[in-house]
């Protein structure tokens, strides 16, 4: 019976799929909808970009990411959103990261996003995240209305973030580059979040 129940768990282990711990951190809060003059010459490659992030990854080998709205959710960027320039929204450059308005946004200012847009599912960018890295996020438009909702990232990478730390009230400063869930301990000590020379 042991060897039964030992050669089970060995198949398990073995043969099952294994499991990644998911990370989560929030990129962007939302922005309401507003307002900026339309410019019919305006495309992807031309959008201003209303958000940006810049995160640092230490990522296994073939990492599994994505991007969702609040709670695992729909995304709703308008127009665009992009990972190190690349747009990946579905459809590519031609399309939004929002499946169609229910409502005409220019009524709807100052309102959330989801008054007036239906999201698109969360966005897979496993192909995008392939290693350890810096990566940057940006939420663009190209005129009229723009908005966003939450954006998160999903993925089985960790997080580093840097601190200006504070050597107990001296005047000496250092950036450290530290794990995602030590930032608080350290801020709660007296540093400040970012690198020294950008504060």
């Amino acid at each position: 019976m042991k060897v039964k129940l030992l050669l089970v768990l060995f198949c398990l282990v073995v043969f099952a799929p294994h499991a990644f711990a998911q990370n989560t951190v929030k990129l962007f809060d939302a922005t309401p909808i507003e307002m900026r003059p339309s410019d019919p010459t305006l495309n992807f490659n031309t959008a201003v970009a209303f958000g940006t992030t810049e995160i640092y990854l230490t990522c296994p080998l073939n990492p599994q990411s994505n991007l969702s709205g609040p709670g695992g959710g729909n995304v709703i960027v308008d127009n665009f959103l992009t990972v190190n320039g690349t747009n990946i929204c579905p459809g590519g450059g031609e399309y939004n990261c929002f499946d169609y308005t229910l409502n005409d946004p220019m009524h709807f200012l100052g309102e959330i996003v989801d008054v007036s847009y239906f999201g698109v599912a969360p966005i897979d960018i496993s192909n995008q995240i392939t290693a350890s890295g810096t990566y940057k996020f940006e939420v663009k438009d190209y005129g009229y209305t723009f908005g966003s909702n939450e954006i998160y990232l999903n993925t089985t990478c960790s997080f580093v973030s840097q601190v200006c730390h504070r050597d107990n009230g001296r005047r000496v400063e250092k950036t450290l580059t530290i794990g995602g869930s030590a930032v608080a301990a350290h801020l709660a000590h007296g540093d400040t979040q970012g690198a020294c020379s950008a504060q």
